[in-house]
């Protein structure tokens, strides 16, 4: 049995569903060039944009997370995505920076809400042994997400940039196609202490049976793998231009190859991980993008680098999508969408340091030896799973 009837339609309900979690993200930065002169502000305060929707997801993680035990995981993505689509379309209505950075942390707690609840959703109706290739599928919606928000913004920029936030609006009526296809939250029965009725989980519940080290682990995780993503996609370009000689013209499509790579990885890694085991396939992840990134300082040549993008890309992704697996897998299925999505968005400490770091020591030592210290971080990040324990060994037959 591969899983539950409702599998499929709950697999593409948060495939869509992940997908504005990822348009969100990136329409920031495409339109900071016009927030800047719109908003008239200097590039560290379009920076505490960024840092503020990375604040709210770390907040988000947390209410959304109880929400989605408490009273249905369902209702949490529902209501996300209400509140996504909200938060999106108000933009029409924003006109300072403080107001800005307000709208992008209430945005980003709806962001936050989104990751947890669909990896225990795919865990709840998908099998062990096709989990990891369905929860990689789901994210592989990110890349997807991206592309569509760099299509947009060619389109719109030019001609109305609220229009490239107000397309997110979509997630409204989004939500009810998702009330459609996921089926509501089967009842808890019998609470933790053993009365009838449903059990609540509280705020700490992540930390308490002996849970601390695996959620400060799976965090820290989490924080190594955000941090090499965005240390190494947010300067990979520059890198390229300044110090490999690719004109920017070249660069315009760069993007796009290292999307396509991503998409790719999603799934091999996610397959790979349904047959050799989920931290397995996340250290075989980690050490490939190391490697990949390590082709850079080494090799001059500027068409084979900007192609080589695609092998970037496909391992910068590769345990993003396996993550939703293994995360559902470490802890209780109880308190799964909550575990998963802190873990998750607390990692967002990482994306909000590492560009700035890396930037700092290109700066001082050259970009070079900054992508030098990303490989290093995801060696480091392979070296911490082997503290976590295997959760799925695997079947050759997957």
């Amino acid at each position: 049995m591969n899983g539950t009837r409702y599998r499929w339609p709950v697999l593409w309900a948060a495939f869509v569903t992940y997908l504005f979690d990822s348009y969100d993200l990136m329409v920031l930065a495409i339109a900071m060039p016009v927030l800047l002169k719109v908003l008239n502000i200097t590039l560290p305060e379009g920076g505490l944009l960024g840092s503020a929707t990375m604040l709210g997801a770390m907040a988000g993680s947390v209410l959304f997370g109880l929400i989605a035990e408490n009273y249905g995981r369902r209702f949490a993505l529902v209501l996300a995505l209400v509140w996504l689509g909200i938060g999106m379309g108000v933009v029409y209505f924003m006109n300072s920076w403080t107001h800005w950075l307000v709208l992008r942390f209430i945005t980003g707690i709806a962001i936050g809400g989104i990751w947890g609840p669909c990896a225990a959703l795919v865990a709840e109706h998908w099998s062990p042994e096709y989990r990891g290739r369905a929860a990689s599928f789901v994210f592989s919606s990110f890349a997807i997400g991206a592309v569509l928000a760099s299509l947009v913004g060619r389109l719109v920029l030019r001609v109305e940039w609220q229009w490239l936030f107000v397309a997110g609006t979509v997630s409204i009526p989004t939500a009810l196609l998702v009330l459609r296809l996921v089926p509501p939250d089967p009842e808890r029965s019998v609470s933790a202490d053993g009365i009838h009725g449903k059990s609540r989980i509280g705020i700490g519940a992540i930390f308490e049976g002996g849970l601390a080290r695996t959620t400060f682990l799976a965090t820290l995780v989490s924080v190594v793998n955000l941090a090499g993503y965005w240390g190494a996609a947010f300067w990979i370009p520059t890198f390229l231009t300044q110090e490999r000689g690719l004109s920017l013209t070249t660069m315009a499509g760069f993007s796009f190859v290292m999307y396509l790579g991503m998409f790719l990885g999603f799934q091999f890694f996610g397959v790979l991980s349904d047959r050799i085991g989920r931290r397995r396939a996340m250290i075989a992840a980690f050490v490939t993008v190391a490697a990949a990134v390590a082709v850079y300082i080494v090799v001059r040549h500027p068409l084979f680098l900007f192609w080589w993008g695609i092998v970037v890309g496909f391992g910068l992704c590769g345990s993003g999508g396996v993550l939703g697996a293994y995360y559902a897998e470490l802890f209780p299925e109880r308190i799964r969408a909550y575990a998963g999505g802190f873990c998750w968005n607390m990692g967002r400490v990482g994306a909000a340091l590492a560009p700035f770091t890396i930037g700092y020591i290109g700066k001082v030592h050259g970009l070079q030896t900054g992508l030098a210290v990303t490989c290093v971080i995801y060696i480091l990040g392979a070296a911490m799973l082997l503290l976590l324990p295997e959760t799925f060994q695997g079947r050759r037959g997957a």
